[in-house]
């Protein structure tokens, strides 16, 4: 992302670099929180829509291909800022692996107040993955519902449960892990 008044200005064709270096290393979602993701659009409207208001994403399931891109990133030197989530391990090992260093560490301190109120844990492990709340806790019980009556497969679950999110930053690769979690299947179902 760009930061107002220091690198904004003009920032556009550094955005669509850094989600076209994104996409060569296959994430499992992106895209631009201005316009919509993946799931909801096509790449070549995303890519061309990209302005210097555009705040872009990617998510990637395998450690290796954030590294590399990572790497790609620090060598295209694009002077935007770059933030990385995930379990801090893996991100400060693939940071070390692509040559760069955190500066900054955001740590989640837990949920605090009414917390009967919540969905249950496996509904949150889901909804928590979209930052701007999009996905509800009723789409999750609805999806998780379907693919146990085998009307979706996971997959097609996770992917239904993407669409809502703007931004991109929905991993369905981990909402399928989490629907086959809330639904067990008998072992000689075939949707596992």
């Amino acid at each position: 992302m760009s930061a107002k008044g220091v690198n904004k200005e003009g920032s556009a064709p550094k955005l669509r670099r850094f989600l076209e270096i994104a996409l060569r290393h296959g994430p499992v979602n992106w895209g631009d929180i201005r316009q919509g993701a993946r799931f909801s659009r096509e790449e070549a409207d995303i890519l061309e829509g990209i302005s210097d208001e555009s705040v872009v994403h990617a998510v990637f399931t395998d450690e290796s291909a954030l590294t590399a891109c990572l790497d790609e990133l620090r060598r295209a030197d694009l002077g935007l800022s770059v933030v990385v989530s995930g379990l801090l391990d893996d991100v400060r090992r693939s940071a070390e692996r692509a040559g760069l260093k955190p500066h900054t560490v955001a740590w989640s301190l837990g949920v605090w107040g009414r917390t009967e109120r919540l969905p249950a844990s496996d509904v949150l492990d889901v909804t928590t993955m979209c930052g701007h709340g999009l996905v509800s806790a009723s789409l999750v019980r609805e999806a998780a519902k379907l693919y146990h009556e085998g009307r979706l497969t996971a997959e097609e679950a996770g992917k239904r449960l993407a669409r809502p999110c703007v931004c991109g930053v929905f991993n369905p690769v981990r909402a399928v892990r989490c629907l086959r979690r809330m639904v067990p299947v008998a072992p000689d179902d075939d949707r596992h």
